[in-house]
């Protein structure tokens, strides 16, 4: 292919536009720097309250903490508190081998879930393909996912 002749008026040949860039540079500079403003200072002049309430709430928070660790060692030390720990404790540990054997129960369950879910799962994706196959126009597809659908699928539980 011959190569077509540069135009004497072809402004990117003829033209210098690095004043119109230097120009948009300028701008888009001091557009950045005042939005940097407006977003630190400008929109926020709550801030220097912010900072003055941190300072004052956190003294607040610390004084409360030393008396609510008073008020805690207090109840602890209440002798119907005790009881009711002792109660708490002795129905917990009673309870126990109950707990530990639902919860065997409930491991052995989740792992039968998983079992009929990876099966549930593969046999949904092979008709979900089937069921593309047929409606983009393979008609005799059809028969085969009913066919799949008729049979019934076994399950292999874990131990």
């Amino acid at each position: 292919m011959a190569e077509q002749p540069i135009p004497q008026d072809d402004p990117v040949v003829s033209k210098s536009y690095a004043a119109h860039y230097a120009i948009a540079m300028l701008l888009l500079t001091a557009t950045l720097l005042c939005a940097l403003w407006d977003e630190a200072y400008g929109q926020r002049p709550w801030k220097s309250y912010q900072n003055v309430w941190k300072q004052r709430y956190s003294a607040f928070l610390n004084t409360a903490k030393s008396s609510s660790a008073k008020s805690q060692k207090d109840i602890e030390s209440d002798p119907e508190y005790q009881r009711l720990q002792q109660a708490y404790q002795s129905a917990f540990d009673a309870t126990k081998p109950r707990r530990d054997e639902i919860q065997k129960k409930l491991a052995d369950l989740n792992a039968q879930i998983l079992a009929v879910q990876n099966v549930f799962t593969d046999r949904r994706a092979y008709v979900n393909s089937l069921t593309y196959q047929v409606e983009t126009g393979d008609k005799g597809k059809q028969a085969e996912v009913d066919k799949y659908k008729a049979k019934k699928s076994t399950v292999n539980f874990p131990d």
